[in-house]
This record gives C-alpha cells, structure tokens and sequence, in this order.
C-alpha cells in the first residue's frame, strides 16, 4: 500500500501485522479522533479508538484498512478546513531541546565562582540592578543582575523555574532565538523597573527572566490555541486558559515575601510583548528558523551577555 500520510495532514498511518486489529490513525486529538470515529461508525467500519501516551490512536482490522482511508480521505475533501486546522495544530508543537540545563549550568558555575561574604556584596553592588545607577546609564546591570544571586536557595528557586518555563519557550523559539527572548525580555524588565523606582531599589536575580519565559509560553500558547480553533469555537473561554494559568503563576510564584513583584510583572509584561511578536506570523512558531538563524541568536545573546560583563567590569575597575 503506497504511503497515506499526506492525506491525513500529518497524521501517522501505521502499517503492522495484518493479522489482527492495528493502529492506523495515531497521533490524534480527542476531537479528531470523534470525528474519524463518527465518519467510520456511519460507513459501517469496525474500528477502537484509545488513548495513547498525549494524543488518540484508532485501530481498525487489516482488511477494512483501505475502506478506512478512503472513508477518512472523502471526509477531509469535503472538509478541508479540518485538513488546515489538523496543518497547524502539528506545525505548532515544540521541539525537544535540552538548552535549558546548559543555561542553568552555566548560572550554577557563576555563582560557585563568585566570592562569599563581604566580597559578595561588594560584587553585588557593582553589578547588581541598581535602579540610580541604571538610570544614570549604566544599563548593563540590566543584564548582569540576571547572572548574580544573593544565596544557593536564591539559586535553585530560579533553576527550576528557568528549567521548565524557559525549557517550554526554547521549545517554543528554538534554542536560540527562544534564550535571546528571555534575555531581552530580562533586560527590559530590569530597565522598566529602574525606571519605575528612579532610585533607592537593588535587585538581583535570574526571576526576571523566568517571569519573562512565563509570559512568552502564555503569549504563545493563546496564539496556538487561536490557530488550531479557527474557525470554530474561537470565542470560547477555553481560548484564554494559558492567560489565566500565567496569571496564576504570577500571582503564587511572583508575590512572595522577599519577591520583588515590579520586577516579576514587568518580566511577565516583556515576556508577553516579545511573544506577540514570535507569534505574530500565522501557524509558524519561531522554533522552525533554520539553524543558522538558531546559532546567530545564540550567539549574539552570548555577545550582549559578555559586553555587559566587560562594560561593567571597566567601569567598577
């Protein structure tokens, strides 16, 4: 049997033993598989339908597999809106990356290096996110206060939150272009707070960015949801789910008793208007750039990060 898998829009067809009843469509989501399986009932093709691993699978017996296909390829000729809307939902998975636990790493070995004690805090004020200082136009603390934190608790917190939300937007962005968000939406989220306070706040600390990695996975996640229900129940208020769900993280991560809520809200706000923007083209996630664009976004977020290093080491030397 020649390969099917274009008619299905990217669905798999998998071809095994012709014994006994095999999956044929995989890879589903719930409401596809309802409406294969409805489209089967009504030509009168035994079929099962059952949930495997994050999707549905339909098993149908070898020798009603060729009525299946075509019963299923009908239904999408005359439906092709579902075919477009089954395009994107598959173009707009993430990709597995493991970037994540290099980024923590690094942050890790950072603050093995740095000095405790008096040292510390010396260390600290020279490159932490001192709102009269950046006001002055010192903005590199913007970027160098991301990379400092006050003690190992300080440090794990932000790990962990770096691991899954900014492991969820590189999967999102790509690895490159996805930690070159976070760290402009960190930069600007220090700036905005800066700003905000004029004069008299110091902070540190890798939040920033994990508030801005929330905001991005939000952006993008209700971008997603917007894709694959067009043209149907788009005014649902499912749609607005990953808006409340980071709305929430703010609320229980952001607002503790030491958190610095400014600076958590504006990583979230840059967050969001950075993800807008990767978010802007129709169906296609920043995840699917090239490689080369992946390294240059890499790399140029690797240059800011050390001339920001450079720039305040000369003027604190």
């Amino acid at each position: 049997m020649r390969p099917c898998s274009a008619l299905f829009a990217g669905e798999i067809i998998v071809t095994q033993a012709l014994f006994s009843i095999r999956p044929l469509f995989s890879k589903l989501s719930i409401e596809r598989a309802h409406a294969y399986g409805l489209v089967l009932t009504a030509v009168g093709i035994e079929h099962q339908t059952r949930r495997q691993d994050l999707s549905w699978v339909i098993d149908v017996p070898p020798a009603q597999r060729r009525a299946a296909i075509k019963a299923i390829s009908l239904y999408l000729k005359e439906n092709p809106s579902e075919t477009t809307r089954n395009k994107s939902s598959n173009t707009n998975m993430g990709v597995r990356t493991y970037s994540a636990f290099y980024i923590a790493t690094v942050l890790a070995l950072i603050h093995l290096l740095i000095p405790a004690g008096a040292e510390q805090r010396l260390f600290i004020e020279r490159f932490g996110a001192d709102a009269g200082q950046i006001t002055s136009g010192h903005v590199y603390r913007c970027v160098t206060a991301m990379l400092l934190h006050a003690d190992i608790n300080h440090l794990l917190g932000n790990l962990v939150g770096l691991i899954i939300f900014g492991g969820v937007a590189a999967s999102l962005c790509g690895w490159g272009v996805g930690w070159l968000m976070i760290l402009s939406a960190g930069f600007g989220a220090n700036l905005l707070t800066a700003l905000w306070y004029g004069q008299g706040h110091l902070s540190i600390g890798a939040s920033t960015g994990v508030f801005a990695a929330v905001g991005i996975c939000t952006i993008l996640s209700l971008r997603i949801r917007s894709w694959e229900r067009a043209g149907a129940s788009s005014r649902s208020w499912r749609r607005w789910m990953p808006l409340a769900a980071g709305l929430a993280l703010l609320g229980l991560l952001g607002t503790s008793v030491h958190a610095d809520l400014m600076a958590h809200l504006s990583g979230f706000v840059c967050g969001l208007a950075l993800g807008g923007l990767a978010g802007f083209r129709r169906g296609r996630l920043p995840n699917r750039f090239s490689f080369r664009v992946q390294l240059l976004a890499a790399l140029l977020a690797g240059a800011v990060i050390a001339g920001a290093w450079i720039v305040g080491l000369r003027y604190s030397g």
